[in-house]
């Protein structure tokens, strides 16, 4: 469900009254106008490119482009070409000039979702397009100037990670000029119900249906619920009351036993082996964006052996 509702000055509207939320707002607001980088920390579902957007809407080059780049998606062998461009007959099936995101958000902003994701091998190339706002596109042995303002959004704790030696500890630092962390919905339970209001008339209007009223109890178990996806998994459970017909008694009954069969490590014989596993991946799965690569870090298992996981339990 698209829930992004913007001012009628293009400035995204963020939901909430808790007092973490409104210092995130306030630091975001703060620095908008500026062009440092800033790092945008927080579990998957907690609304990083939201903020992103917000700080691209309120800064001088809101007019120019935004691009947003889900890292995780992007593939190795062809890092240099779609953040660099390159030149036609650069390489097999280069049959044309491709400027790149870097260049093709020329004057505006780039958002480097789960920059976490980027391989290590390729962390040194990016380091230096953010330290000399220049790219070299394949082929092209020149480098060629980018004006370009560069946001980041990782799920993962940056700073662990650099310690772990698995992010550069030099990128990391040219990123975290500003870090916004966007805390768990479960850290800030009281913007649990002003976010189901504006869900419930969000979906309301795409559906064309009226909005649905909750009982002061099913607020209250909502409230309570851990939200493991955060303020996705939140949007998804209202648009699901629209989309079903089910009462939302039936689907919080629903939502409670799915809580309590994925967090279960009850008595031996209440989940086979094999059933524990398949309810172990799907989570992580679900809760990862179904991006392998992340799933198996969850998982703590290589991506090989998820692969192969998700074909023996027929999820893939």
């Amino acid at each position: 469900m698209n829930t992004l509702k913007v001012t009628a000055t293009g400035v995204p509207i963020i939901v909430g009254v808790s007092r973490a939320i409104r210092d995130v707002l306030q630091l975001a607001d703060q620095v908008a106008a500026t062009d440092c980088c800033v790092l945008i920390e927080g579990e998957s579902g907690t609304g990083k490119e939201l903020i992103a957007r917000r700080l691209y809407a309120k800064s001088k080059r809101s007019e120019r482009p935004f691009i947003p780049v889900n890292c995780a998606g992007v593939s190795e062998s062809l890092f240099e070409s779609q953040f660099f461009g390159h030149v036609r007959g650069a390489f097999t099936g280069a049959e044309q000039t491709m400027l790149g995101i870097f260049q093709t958000a020329e004057g505006g902003t780039v958002f480097l979702d789960e920059i976490c994701e980027i391989p290590l091998s390729l962390q040194s190339k990016l380091l230096r397009v953010l330290q000399e706002h220049e790219v070299m596109p394949v082929g092209r042995p020149i480098p060629v100037k980018v004006d370009t303002r560069f946001l980041a959004g990782s799920n993962q704790n940056l700073a662990e990670m650099v310690r772990l030696g698995t992010f550069r500890r030099d990128l990391y630092h040219r990123l975290n000029i500003v870090r916004i962390h966007l805390p768990a919905l479960r850290e800030r339970p009281e913007d649990i119900s002003p976010l189901l209001d504006h869900f419930l008339l969000v979906a309301a209007d795409r559906y064309h249906r009226s909005p649905m009223v909750l009982s002061s109890q099913v607020r209250a178990i909502l409230t309570s619920y851990a939200w493991l996806g955060n303020i996705r998994e939140l949007s998804a459970w209202v648009e699901r009351l629209y989309v079903t017909g089910l009462t939302p008694e039936t689907l919080l009954d629903m939502l409670m036993g799915e809580s309590s069969q994925a967090s279960a490590a009850g008595p031996a014989g209440q989940l086979t082996l094999k059933q524990a596993e398949r309810q172990a991946i799907t989570h992580a799965m679900e809760h990862s964006d179904f991006n392998q690569r992340k799933a198996a870090r969850m998982l703590q298992v290589h991506r090989a052996t998820l692969s192969r996981k998700l074909r023996l339990h027929n999820l893939g």
